[in-house]
């Protein structure tokens, strides 16, 4: 009968590291393979039209949960008066108006894309692209999701009302700083990720969940 030695078992050992070594690779190509179809599934902003020369910028940002890829693409104004810098907008209650639908950003329609089913504010939405718009008031916010994302922001009338899949209130918060600039952030958050939207001292967090 045959020992196996200590010798042998080292030797053994020495055998098996180059194919550790490979399936180590080979799982660290699968990852970065994964990540890069992960990549490939963001989609593009919609556009109308042509970017050059506008006074708001496309902005956007996106973030992945479990099987959820999520993306935000928006118009981003300034506070500042673009015509004029050295005069600063009053933003809440005067160039977004209280107690009217606002397109939550500029040029087109705020849109966000889904890559599998997920609740947005408690709205169960099937994997797809809609747009957001809200009504703000000096309490409570109602944000509406609609099924149409390739679209210009306004008007929001009747027609564009017509494809509203559901709608939910959030209530502002106020920061501490002015955001110049509007702006739309992921945080993460149990079960998902919360969208973050600031201008001025204005504050809204949208959750986000799986499923």
């Amino acid at each position: 009968m045959k020992l196996f030695t200590p010798l042998t078992a080292a030797f053994a050992l020495l055998l098996l590291l180059p194919a550790c070594a490979q399936e180590a690779a080979e799982e660290a190509s699968d990852m970065e393979m994964a990540e890069s179809e992960e990549m490939a599934m963001e989609p593009d902003c919609f556009v109308s039209g042509d970017l050059e020369g506008r006074l708001s910028s496309l902005e956007s940002a996106s973030t992945s949960f479990g099987d959820v890829m999520v993306k935000v693409c928006y118009g981003a104004p300034l506070r500042r008066d673009p015509n004029n810098p050295d005069v600063t907008r009053e933003i809440m209650g005067a160039l977004v108006p209280y107690d009217a639908p606002w397109r939550m950003g500029a040029n087109e329609a705020t849109a966000i894309y889904l890559s599998a089913a997920a609740s947005v504010g408690g709205v169960a939405l099937d994997a797809g692209a809609y747009s957001l718009y809200a009504t703000p008031t000096m309490g409570d916010w109602t944000v509406h999701v609609n099924s149409v994302a390739e679209r210009w922001g306004i008007a929001i009338n009747e027609e564009v009302m017509a494809n509203d899949v559901g709608s939910f209130t959030v209530t502002p918060g106020m920061l501490d700083e002015a955001v110049d600039q509007l702006r739309y952030t992921f945080s993460e958050a149990d079960g998902g990720a919360d969208l973050v939207m600031e201008w001025e001292q204005t504050s809204i967090s949208i959750p986000i969940r799986s499923g």
